[in-house]
């Protein structure tokens, strides 16, 4: 069973959107299985630590990247976009030195685990507008490119 599913979440109309948070769901059910056989001391911390790593990078690229084309296309939400990632960054950059701080790895995988509802609320209600936007804006822009 999974952490999260992309059937939780809206279809993005812009292709990178989509294929970042589809990226995003398989981390982080790969971070869930692989904290389950942590727990049940069959497998090396160690793929348990790269896939948290990889998470904390994927997110700071996920976000920095809706933000630059929210400002390339001057979206008229971007603060508002830019303040619901500002504070979940926040809270993981927390969750982060909690666990590096305690040497105890629950601190980030208690996080993550409870980061599903929070994707599925920010896809489905700030993601899928913020989509379709840019995707008019590049289309108007190669038309009249």
């Amino acid at each position: 069973m999974g952490l999260i599913y992309a059937e939780q979440v809206d279809f993005m109309s812009l292709e990178s959107m989509q294929e970042t948070h589809e990226r995003e769901i398989k981390i982080l059910n790969d971070i869930d299985k692989l904290a389950i056989d942590h727990q049940l001391d069959k497998t090396d911390p160690a793929q348990l630590i790269a896939k948290i790593e990889e998470y904390i990078v994927h997110v700071k690229e996920h976000f920095a990247s809706e933000e630059r084309l929210m400002r390339k296309y001057n979206f008229p939400s971007y603060d508002m976009h830019k303040t619901a990632h500002d504070m979940f960054l926040a809270d993981l950059d927390y969750a982060t030195s909690q666990w590096r701080r305690s040497a105890n790895i629950e601190k980030i995988t208690n996080f993550v685990r409870k980061t599903p509802e929070w994707i599925v609320l920010h896809v489905n209600t700030v993601d899928t507008p913020t989509s379709n936007y840019l995707v008019k804006m590049i289309e108007k822009e190669s038309i009249s490119g």
